[in-house]
């Protein structure tokens, strides 16, 4: 009796894919999560979890959100209150009205004025990767080879741009 019409609807209509890349979770300002909360693709979060986070892609808590959990993601934009640790293979980003009180495992942090951070930063640096120097007069200017015994390495004064290096060390 339905075989004929599941036909017609077959041949009548197109396959749809769904990119999972492109996916976006979200929640709202009213909404409260309590365990462990998994997201694919781009996810914002307004609301108030507690727990722990996994994201695969881009996450943004806003700044209505309290999170009260331990955090990993491939990159992630703070503008909200966060509590625990954040872990993230790519760029972490903490915004002026962002409250952030734990550890940040990230090889990229950014902190803009304004942010309040209360905990340590872990950036592994990349073997042979240089070290920059940013100078509003130059061009970032490499100081230092981490992998090589550098004499800049010897004068962290120097490489903080405190003191002008000495020619004898």
């Amino acid at each position: 009796m339905f075989s004929g019409n599941q036909k017609q609807a077959k041949s009548g209509t197109k396959k749809v894919v769904v990119n999972r890349e492109a996916a976006v979770t979200i929640l709202t300002s009213g909404c409260h999560f309590n365990g462990k909360l998994y997201c694919r693709g781009s996810s914002r979060i307004g609301g108030k979890i507690e727990g722990e986070i996994v994201s695969e892609g881009l996450l943004i808590i806003e700044e209505a959100a309290v999170i009260n959990a331990d955090v990993v993601a491939d990159e992630a934009i703070i503008q909200g209150v966060v509590k625990g640790s954040l872990t993230a293979k790519g760029r972490v980003e903490l915004t002026h009205t962002c409250s952030f009180e734990g550890n940040v495992d990230t090889p990229c942090l950014i902190v803009h004025e304004g942010a309040k951070f209360n905990g340590r930063a872990k950036m592994p640096i990349e073997e042979g990767r240089k070290v920059h120097l940013l100078d509003q007069n130059k061009q970032n200017t490499p100081i230092a080879d981490p992998g090589k015994d550098n004499k800049v390495n010897k004068q962290p004064d120097v490489a903080m741009g405190l003191l002008e290096p000495s020619k004898t060390v």
